[in-house]
């Protein structure tokens, strides 16, 4: 009795041995299966990590079937190096709202042939000058160098057509409604110029005075290329007969955009600017305000 008792004993010793066995062994089972699901993890993020940036090395850029993005970030040079392993890397392209983003590493400014205005600056977004590939402006103040531009362009125009003087004036959007009649002026008189004056303006008036009397000469136009009210003034000033005195122009923002609203959203992105500081807003703004454009011969 003793013995089968003792025998009793000793399998139900060997029967819990046996379970714990089991049980560590399905926990350390467990454990080895969450540590590769883990790394498993951890792989496949790098690996989608990896899939966003398209490294650029010198080759690349040198090659004539690269072309340099609109938007480009200078960048540190250590920026994503988990990422860009390749060697030569100068950079590399991301896209940001669809748009390809060129993020270039600060140490390869000087080589790569470009012109950033006003100046190259590490962490700094640049977009492409419409008229000139090579130079690549802040978003920073792009929108004011081009309102500049455009100011200076009309001004030209207006010495170049031999004007007597030229006023120009950027009207905001939500101001009143300009007077239709602007449309059938031909002469500028005072009650138009009181109406001119009674609108909300932005900041940016510019008056000129020239000799005038001069013989018109067709001007080389650069925002306002393809502006049909412009085209027509030329016309009238440089045709066989010239018979026009003054002129007042209604010429709207979006016929001279600075950039396009795509563009726009993928700079914003990369800023992470939201709101009325965005380029988005900008754009917006920019194309719903007017140039009144007064020219007197």
């Amino acid at each position: 009795m003793d013995e089968k008792k003792e025998k009793n004993t000793e399998n139900k010793k060997e029967g819990f041995q046996s379970f714990w066995q089991k049980t560590s062994d399905l926990g350390k089972k467990a454990a080895e299966g969450a540590k590769t699901l883990a790394e498993q993890t951890k792989k496949n993020i790098y690996e989608s990590q990896a899939k966003k940036y398209t490294p650029v090395t010198i080759k690349d850029y040198k090659s004539k079937s690269f072309k340099i993005p609109d938007i480009i970030e200078i960048v540190d040079n250590s920026a994503n190096r988990k990422f860009i392993t390749q060697d030569g890397a100068v950079g590399w392209i991301e896209k940001h709202e669809e748009v390809d983003v060129f993020h270039m590493y600060s140490e390869f400014v000087k080589k790569c042939g470009l012109e950033f205005i006003p100046l190259a600056q590490c962490d700094n977004v640049y977009c492409s000058d419409i008229f000139e590939r090579e130079k690549y402006i802040n978003s920073n103040c792009i929108f004011g160098k081009a309102t500049e531009e455009r100011l200076a362009e009309l001004e030209h125009i207006a010495n170049c057509l031999g004007a007597i003087s030229c006023s120009i004036e950027i009207v905001e959007s939500n101001s009143e409604t300009i007077s239709k009649s602007f449309s059938a002026i031909s002469k500028i008189s005072a009650e138009s110029s009181q109406r001119l004056e009674s609108k909300n303006f932005q900041s940016g008036k510019t008056v000129s005075y020239f000799q005038g009397n001069r013989t018109p000469r067709r001007p080389e136009l650069k925002w306002f290329l393809h502006d049909d009210n412009i085209k027509r003034l030329i016309e009238m000033r440089c045709g066989e007969e010239s018979h026009i005195k003054s002129k007042i122009l209604e010429l709207k923002g979006a016929s001279s955009a600075t950039m396009s609203r795509k563009i726009a959203c993928a700079i914003d992105e990369i800023m992470n600017v939201k709101g009325s500081f965005s380029m988005e807003n900008q754009v917006v703004k920019e194309h719903s305000n007017i140039l009144m454009f007064e020219v007197e011969f």
